[in-house]
């Protein structure tokens, strides 16, 4: 019975005697100073959050990924073409996710080859424009001095021009299957682009072999010029003119 009656009073007992604190908290400008420092970092900060973060998983996904800058460089274009790839060997979206209107399966399947087509032919026009960054338009008497650098520059944009063939073979392939199937796609560019292919109005294996082509007589105009000057192949600036001038004091 004494215990019971303790047990009562205890909690009157206690209220009676209110428990202060000097610790305010304010979860708007709450802050905690560090002892050797002094600065202080704001209760917000401490909280954890998650950004949303885009994760690319299908195909559509790393296509929307794509996009080529007015002024672009090297770098961009191979982003682009790493993206383009992954995108190819990923799944297709479902039909009512996709990024236009699918009503029936045979839709479907022209839709998908549409797609393909349109990613291998963006992964042959980024291969050609890096190619076309190793390339000269036209070398004239005075771009010779540079031969030995030219050689070597025009090798890489062979390199490049014969990467883009094998891209434009499956993206003409696909055209064709996709021309069989005669359905309307609500995707206007790249129907207007399998048409092209059909009709043989755009013909990318004419115009790879036009580069390669042209780039066989720079090439043999570069060649004959350093077989006349031997000296010259080698490059215009050596390591050490290349090295401020206070490297080369010391």
């Amino acid at each position: 019975m004494k215990r019971l009656l303790l047990f009562l009073l205890f909690p009157i007992v206690l209220g009676s005697y209110p428990v202060e604190s000097d610790y305010r908290l304010n979860l708007d400008m709450d802050s905690e100073s560090e002892s050797k420092s002094g600065m202080k970092t704001k209760f917000s900060e401490w909280v954890p959050y998650r950004l949303n973060k885009f994760q690319p998983k299908f195909l559509e996904d790393y296509y929307e990924l794509y996009g080529l800058n007015l002024h672009y460089g090297e770098n961009d274009l191979r982003k682009d073409i790493y993206f383009l790839k992954i995108g190819l060997a990923s799944r297709f979206r479902h039909p009512r996710n996709a990024l236009c209107e699918i009503k029936d399966e045979e839709s479907y399947y022209k839709y998908r080859l549409l797609l393909t087509m349109h990613l291998n032919l963006q992964i042959m026009r980024a291969y050609m424009r890096i190619g076309s960054l190793f390339d000269k338009r036209f070398v004239y008497f005075h771009n010779l001095d540079f031969a030995h650098d030219l050689k070597k520059s025009f090798n890489v944009a062979r390199g490049f021009y014969k990467e883009a063939l094998p891209y434009w073979k499956v993206a003409k392939e696909n055209a064709m299957k996709a021309s069989k199937i005669p359905k309307d796609i609500n995707l206007g560019t790249l129907e207007s682009e399998r048409y092209e292919i059909e009709q043989g109005k755009l013909n990318f294996e004419f115009i790879i072999d036009d580069h390669l082509e042209r780039l066989d007589k720079k090439q043999k105009m570069v060649e004959e010029y350093l077989k006349k000057n031997p000296d010259a192949d080698k490059p215009l600036f050596s390591e050490e003119d290349e090295k401020p001038q206070s490297e080369n004091s010391k």
